[in-house]
C-alpha cells in the first residue's frame, strides 16, 4: 500500500511540474484563456500541507493507513489482544 501511495505522490509532483511548464508555454490571448483552466486544475490538485484537493485527500488516506497499520495502530492492538486470548487458552 505504501508503494501505491508513493506512486500517487510522485504523480502529483509530476502534475505540478507539468502545470508550471504549460503556464510558461502560453502567452498573449492563449495565456488569458489557459490561466483560469490552470487555476482550476491547480485547485483540484491541491496542496498536502493545506489539506486541499487531491493531495489533501491523499494525506488523509496516508494518515488513516498509519492509524490502522502503524506501530501503535489498531491492527497491532487487535493482534496483541487476540494473541493474549490464545495464550490464555493454552494456560487452562
Amino acid at each position: 500500500m505504501q508503494d501505491v501511495l508513493k506512486g500517487m505522490d510522485t504523480n502529483a509532483l509530476h502534475l505540478h511540474s507539468l502545470i508550471k511548464e504549460l503556464e510558461g508555454c502560453f502567452s498573449g490571448l492563449a495565456a488569458d484563456v489557459a490561466k483560469p483552466l490552470m487555476d482550476r486544475f491547480k485547485a483540484a490538485l491541491g496542496n498536502a500541507a493545506e489539506g486541499t484537493g487531491y493531495q489533501g485527500q491523499l494525506m488523509q488516506v496516508k494518515n488513516a493507513i498509519s492509524q490502522t497499520t502503524g506501530s501503535e495502530g489498531f491492527m497491532r492492538e487487535t493482534d496483541h489482544q487476540q494473541g493474549a486470548r490464545f495464550l490464555a487458552i493454552g494456560g487452562v
